[in-house]
């Protein structure tokens, strides 16, 4: 209701009860520590226009049944494409924060800059001994077994891991996954090719004993009528999580939902999400607007682990 955003982190473990004699004080334990952050819930939103040629054209196919009337229709579908626009700002948002612990926007977005910062614990990210594009000394096995075992350290089993396309292919060519593929698959001649793609999830969610999932999703952001495609997650990122259920969608109502204008005929979407639509007389066009205010929140960020391929950091000893 305040409009305001907050992730809570609890170093929650639990620790085992003592074995105390009879008509002996139990031992106190101490509770675990709690820290937040928080922010506000920025506005998303975005506009079509449909001119009178434009809405002349839909009228005229419309009305001569034409074969393509159905076609047109969908790509002037504007509500559904408002709806479309802004799952796809919360999809680049969530990925983008979940992989760097920072979900914002950059020059590629109009209007005004937001920076989401959930928070992540320094002491979770990790580099590599190797980047992971250097195949004939890059260790990604070793990479993630060392960020797995320092998150057993603290009491966490990781469960899952989750990386962009590129870094799972690089790894994939990398001379230590072929040695060690090359066992697993008994191959023990002199020749020891990189697996496939599909042969090499197999093995890495083996070797790891965790589910490995890529992420290849690409946006499109449009500013002063130019398109550009942006990949969401964040280039070189490993995630590793204890579990897949890593946050929520907050979202507040938008303040036009509660004034309205008599003008304009308003549809109610999901998650506080407000549409809008009205004509203009001169010049005529007919405007599709929708408004709302979501923001997707990481939750626990003490059982988020992160691996920074394109990050060096010198092993330690």
């Amino acid at each position: 209701m305040d409009g305001k955003w907050t992730s809570i982190t609890s170093d929650n473990q639990n620790v085992v009860a003592d074995v105390v004699a009879m008509d002996s004080p139990l031992p106190l334990k101490s509770r675990p520590p709690i820290s937040t952050a928080s922010g506000d819930i920025p506005k998303i939103g975005m506009e079509l226009k449909m001119n009178e040629n434009q809405l002349d054209l839909v009228d005229t196919l419309i009305a001569k049944n034409a074969a393509e009337s159905e076609i047109v229709a969908e790509l002037f579908d504007d509500t559904k494409r408002c709806i479309v626009g802004v799952e796809e700002q919360k999809e680049y948002l969530f990925l983008r924060g979940f992989s760097s612990g920072v979900a914002l926007t950059d020059n590629d977005n109009v209007g005004t800059g937001v920076r989401v910062d959930y928070g992540y614990l320094s002491d979770n990210k990790d580099g590599v001994i190797a980047l992971w594009s250097d195949k004939a000394n890059a260790t990604p096995i070793s990479d993630l077994n060392r960020s797995i075992d320092k998150a057993d350290a603290k009491g966490k089993t990781i469960t899952d891991a989750f990386m962009d396309k590129k870094s799972y292919e690089n790894a994939r060519q990398t001379q230590e996954v072929k040695d060690l593929y090359a066992v697993f698959a008994g191959n023990f001649g002199t020749t020891k090719p990189a697996p496939s793609s599909k042969e090499f999830k197999n093995f890495l969610e083996t070797e790891l004993g965790i589910s490995v999932t890529i992420i290849n999703r690409s946006v499109k952001f449009e500013k002063d009528g130019v398109k550009k495609t942006v990949k969401a997650w964040d280039e070189g990122k490993v995630i590793l999580t204890t579990g897949t259920n890593v946050g929520q969608l907050v979202w507040k109502r938008v303040v036009e939902d509660g004034h309205r204008s008599e003008a304009v005929n308003y549809t109610n979407g999901e998650n506080g999400a407000l549409i809008s639509k009205y004509v203009t007389h001169k010049p005529f066009g007919e405007f599709t607007d929708i408004q709302t205010r979501q923001v997707p929140v990481i939750n626990n960020v003490d059982e988020i682990f992160q691996v920074d391929t394109l990050t060096v950091v010198p092993p330690t000893t």
